[in-house]
């Protein structure tokens, strides 16, 4: 029997809480305005305190990729199954590796560990076709939840690798969430959590982008598989989608400090490693970036265009096929070739100056790159069909 002198119901908790913050308030010093009289704690909030109209605006970016990926913060690639997600993750390993533009986007090299979770020798063939790769891999199944999570091991490797290399790492990818969670539902707040924290542990050690490969549900409309306080989590998502031509988009779907909405479009082209025991050709696909489908082909401006018809040309007169991973598919052409056929031919300027004809040449060849009419490597160059 309750006892009538105890209010109950909503007066019943507004009398407990009155009582919980007369409690809290007795515990608080008045220090009248004496700093010195500060605990520790209370001194670190205070020195941390800023007058807003002291405050400059951030103008620079601390990017990895600018536009899509920041260092020390966390990020998840996700789509449906077969669509690329570790291609695409191991393309942007690779360009930030090594410093090289992605996507028509500045690239700011770093140092790069690959989680391979999952493993096995399909992953271990996608890194080797890619050209000269310069990333660590870590290719073994591990937990990053639980007891028995690796978080504090792995932070410690990647510490170890950088002071023996000489700079801390700037991209650690995790390949894929399922392989990590130790057991744990993905698709519980609780478990998510966990997760979340240990991969905060690793970005606030290491100070790196912290990747994380994941899959879409059932449903592809809903976003990624498991607890919707992922997304919430993270700062930045990348959604692959693959049309109905096998062109496969990835677009920044959330930025926490940045605008959404960028785009990187490619397909899987399909390169030969080498002959198995059995004489059968073993194979693998690397990233081959295209135009959106919607997009079209986009517009050059017309010393452009002179200069890739006279690539055309060149290719059509002179072209050879040239066989390597990295290479695409189709003749190319030495790129001093097609310089030269540019100046001599004299159609990309009316100017008959050989300075102004050579800067009017590398802005033609800028063009093209950027548009993604031509590819440029090893000083060969190959028209994109």
């Amino acid at each position: 029997m309750s006892d009538p002198r105890k209010p109950t119901g909503i007066d019943g908790i507004r009398d407990v809480m009155a009582k919980a913050e007369e409690v809290c308030a007795a515990s608080v010093s008045h220090l009248f305005g004496d700093a010195k009289r500060l605990k520790p704690r209370a001194q670190a909030i205070l020195d941390a305190t800023t007058w807003a109209g002291n405050i400059a605006p951030c103008l620079q970016s601390d990017y990895l990729v600018k536009g899509w990926l920041n260092r020390s913060t966390v990020s998840v690639v996700y789509g449906p199954s077969n669509v690329g997600k570790s291609f695409l993750a191991v393309d942007l390993a690779h360009h930030i590796s090594k410093g090289i533009e992605w996507g028509g986007r500045r690239v700011t090299r770093g140092r790069v560990l690959y989680i391979a979770a999952e493993g096995g020798n399909a992953f271990r063939n996608r890194v080797a076709a890619l050209d000269d790769p310069e990333f660590f891999v870590l290719s073994i199944p591990l937990s990053l939840t639980g007891k028995d999570s690796a978080a504090v091991a792995v932070s410690e490797v990647v510490q170890h690798l950088g002071a023996v290399g000489g700079a801390p790492f700037d991209l650690i990818v995790i390949d894929t969430m399922a392989r990590v969670m130790g057991g744990l539902d993905e698709n519980a707040a609780p478990d998510i959590a966990d997760l979340i924290r240990n991969l905060d542990l690793i970005r606030r050690v290491t100070g790196a982008h912290v990747m994380l490969v994941h899959h879409t549900g059932k449903d592809t409309a809903r976003g990624a598989r498991g607890h919707s306080s992922l997304r919430a989590a993270i700062d930045t998502e990348i959604e692959l989608s693959r049309d109905d031509m096998g062109q496969i988009t990835a677009e920044v779907t959330k930025q926490r400090d940045g605008p959404t909405g960028y785009r990187f479009s490619y397909r899987l082209r399909q390169v030969e490693l080498g002959l198995d025991q059995d004489g059968d050709p073993v194979t693998t696909c690397l990233v081959e970036p295209t135009l959106p489908a919607e997009a079209g082909r986009a517009a050059v401006t017309e010393a452009a265009r002179k200069a890739l018809s006279v690539l055309d040309q060149t290719l059509a007169a002179e072209g050879e096929v040239h066989r390597r991973p990295q290479y695409p598919g189709g003749k190319a052409v030495p790129l001093e070739r097609w310089r030269e056929a540019c100046l001599a031919h004299g159609g990309i300027s009316a100017s008959d100056n050989p300075d102004t004809l050579a800067r009017t040449f590398r802005r033609c060849r800028d063009e093209l790159e950027k548009t993604r009419i031509i590819v440029v490597r090893d000083d060969l160059v190959w028209r994109v069909e």
